[in-house]
């Protein structure tokens, strides 16, 4: 298996460690040769695209101009699976359900860019006749993104609004599974995929549980609550196509405090 990072920096990887079966090297997409990228990538058989833009980066010239690089470098490999990781800020905000073919485009400028990604992917695959899979993540939290930073606001101040705006979630350890369930997939399906938690009870729910388990008063809101708002992202086809058995279907929220006992 072959990994490529902007970096190539081994102390990145997860605790430090990256495995033995494991080649890390480094790939600027922006700005390496297209004789490099190619070359990086001839052993290639089946692609995982994850882009993600640093502070100092340009999103839009990253996840489109990078990601052309990286396909138009593959053009000509027999690739067996190409798979995308996106993101539901592909998707409009609204309330109620949200499915995988939701023809609606996001108005925020970053989920407009996530989109373009999407067809640019899309098209270039079927172009070549690459089987493939946008994998739409859901807010990525697990070791290292833990659901604390979402509230590390002071506990003495007032939220802003009421809080009723539905979570979509995914658990890091369920987003590498949809990786490995959409590289394993039959090569006759090429699909969107949203992949999300089956949790979607609102960030008023979700932070009054968070401070629970930090020993906190529950967060205080400017307004009370009122009906649950916002977009649920489906995840049905996630189980059915890729037939992916959630390991954490709730928020995996951490317990809370034992006091000691006096």
């Amino acid at each position: 298996m072959l990994a490529l990072s902007r970096s190539g920096r081994r102390d990145a990887w997860p605790e430090g460690h990256v495995p033995e079966d494991i080649q890390l090297h480094a790939l600027d997409l922006l700005h390496a040769d297209a004789s490099v990228i190619t070359a990086a990538l001839a052993p290639a058989r089946s692609l995982v695209i994850c882009v993600a833009a640093g502070r100092s980066q340009d999103r839009r010239a990253l996840y489109l101009e990078g990601t052309r690089r990286l396909l138009v470098a593959c053009t000509g490999l027999a690739l067996t699976r190409v798979v995308y990781t996106s993101s539901t800020s592909a998707l409009p905000e609204r309330d109620g359900w949200i499915d995988d073919d939701e023809p609606a485009r996001p108005d925020d400028p970053r989920g407009q860019i996530q989109r373009d990604a999407e067809d640019l992917v899309r098209a270039h695959c079927e172009a070549q006749r690459w089987p493939w899979l946008i994998l739409r993540l859901a807010g990525l939290y697990g070791p290292g993104r833990e659901l604390f930073r979402l509230y590390r606001d002071d506990p003495g101040a007032p939220q802003p609004g009421d809080g009723m705006q539905a979570t979509n979630l995914i658990h890091r350890d369920d987003a590498v599974a949809a990786c490995l369930a959409a590289l394993a997939l039959d090569p006759r399906h090429s699909a969107v995929v949203n992949v999300c938690d089956d949790d979607h009870r609102p960030r008023r729910s979700m932070f009054a549980a968070l401070a629970r388990a930090a020993g906190r008063p529950e967060p205080v809101w400017q307004l009370p609550a009122g009906p649950l708002r916002g977009k649920q992202v489906r995840n049905d086809r996630m189980k059915q196509l890729l037939g992916l058995h959630l390991r954490h279907p709730q928020h995996a929220l951490p317990l809370p405090l034992i006091q000691p006992v006096p």
